[in-house]
């Protein structure tokens, strides 16, 4: 799928590339000095999927260039970026139908939040609700563990029934979710997901429920939240167990009454939505150790729906493959690798972690980065092809000390084979995780305290981190 793409426009080199840097691991972004060259690449070189618009700026101001945008492009969201904050501009912004409205110093999460949703509410104005249900053909494989699941959601997918999804990271909880929507007599309304682990705690209720212009600062405008704008479909909260305990008990009260309160307002809205819920993590153990509320967790744990593993469905790990190439070939304009029996076998082998997402990762990789027409052995990655069947690399032979005397068995330096195993698994990480430091110490299941810890310690090469960039707060 192509980058979703980002034009910057600031008279200001710093925040410029300061917003360059901290978008650029996910959008393609361009910047622009001035508003008339903004204006132009819209024009000439678009379409871009959002906007970040400095406010002031020398001759063609902020708004003047957000008014020729919107002339342009009635539908591109714009997202004002300023260092001060005034109130009438703010409002004549609002006006001229900007987006969002960000003040300077950034802060990377929001920035990385307020380009998402943005895009995502223009996607879902833009595509209009499919007019037939939708198979379950986007989940690929017929192994029996499977079949017990797709059993399970044909019995309850017409019904308006909650359920939750559990499984592990990649194991495809948001097919399932939209599998169930769109093969339901809801199917003709939307389908809203709401990735709650993405969201910072202090926006996500205005995410869900919406607020009032003036609720807070950088209100500048009403907007409807996620229960509205799901009315008559399926509203699919991914990553539940990240929601903090303030945001459960409004969430619970909205589930209990069927009705909502936008955030800064007195005025009750009667909701009619499907809720269908997803967690990888145990919440049953997590309403033990008071981190999820009990009576939400019964409230959404009405039909659960766990989703088994790739390692506990290997039958499939073929069927996989060969979608996944068909898929990338037709993408790339190439033809569609055979895999030897040998490299199939290989892959059934590895315990993919990252489960069927890991999977397609690693085939996209193949077929970006191998012109071979039959795929072996030598052509997978190497942390796939030096794989134990159960996943642990193989040990690094011990280096120091004497030789032993023949048929006796030499010494083992046990700090240094543990340090260099610790090393491997940590580059492996950073690998699957693109070089991210969150993402990788999340596979690690450590904190990404202790991971730039031991980076150091271990002298391991990483690319800079955009909540390591000096320039992050960069303000006018």
């Amino acid at each position: 799928m192509a980058r979703r793409r980002v034009l910057v426009i600031d008279d200001e080199e710093s925040p410029r590339e300061s917003l360059r840097y901290i978008l650029k691991n996910h959008y393609e972004v361009t910047t622009r000095s001035d508003g008339a060259s903004g204006v132009e690449a819209v024009r000439n070189e678009g379409p871009f999927d959002v906007v970040l618009l400095d406010m002031k700026m020398p001759g063609m101001n902020g708004l003047e260039t957000l008014r020729k945008l919107r002339a342009h492009t009635p539908d591109l969201p714009v997202i004002m970026v300023t260092a001060i904050t005034d109130a009438r501009t703010a409002h004549q912004a609002g006006l001229w139908g900007a987006a969002d409205y960000l003040n300077k110093p950034f802060d990377v999460k929001e920035i990385q939040f307020v380009v998402e949703r943005a895009i995502n509410e223009r996607n879902l104005r833009a595509e209009p609700p499919p007019a037939a249900p939708c198979p379950f053909e986007e989940i690929v494989g017929r192994s029996p563990a499977l079949e017990a699941v797709f059993a399970l959601v044909r019995r309850v997918m017409d019904t308006d029934t909650t359920v939750l999804i559990t499984g592990e990271t990649g194991t495809g909880k948001e097919l399932v979710a939209r599998a169930l929507h769109f093969n339901s007599h809801r199917k003709s309304g939307p389908f809203v997901p709401v990735h709650c682990a993405a969201i910072p705690s202090e926006l996500l209720e205005s995410e869900l429920f919406g607020h009032e212009k003036g609720a807070f600062t950088g209100a500048v405008q009403r907007r409807i939240g996620m229960f509205e704008a799901a009315q008559g479909g399926t509203l699919f909260l991914d990553e539940i167990g990240e929601m903090a305990l303030g945001t459960q008990a409004k969430l619970l009260r909205a589930i209990q009454e069927r009705e909502i309160r936008r955030v800064g307002s007195q005025e009750t809205i009667t909701i009619n939505v499907r809720l269908v819920c997803a967690t990888n993590r145990n919440l049953a153990a997590e309403v033990r150790q008071g981190r999820f509320r009990e009576d939400l967790f019964y409230r959404i744990n009405v039909v659960p729906v766990e989703l088994p593993p790739l390692r506990a469905r290997k039958e499939d790990i073929p069927v996989l493959v060969r979608h996944f190439a068909e898929k990338f070939a037709r993408e790339f304009k190439r033809a569609v690798p055979q895999f030897t029996p040998a490299a199939l076998d290989t892959l059934v082998r590895y315990p993919w972690p990252g489960n069927v997402r890991e999977l397609q990762h690693a085939v996209e990789r193949l077929l970006v980065t191998c012109d071979a027409v039959t795929i072996d052995v030598g052509h997978l990655p190497f942390a796939i092809s030096q794989a134990e069947t159960d996943g642990a690399a193989p040990l690094p032979a011990a280096t120091a000390g004497p030789s032993p005397p023949p048929g006796e068995p030499g010494p083992v330096d046990l700090p240094k084979m543990t340090e260099e195993l610790e090393r491997k698994a940590i580059e492996e990480a950073l690998r699957r995780a693109d070089g991210v430091i969150t993402e990788a110490a999340r596979l690690l299941n450590i904190t990404r305290r202790m991971l730039r810890y031991k980076i150091a310690k271990l002298g391991i090469a990483t690319r800079p981190q955009p909540d390591d960039a000096p320039s992050e707060t960069a303000q006018r």
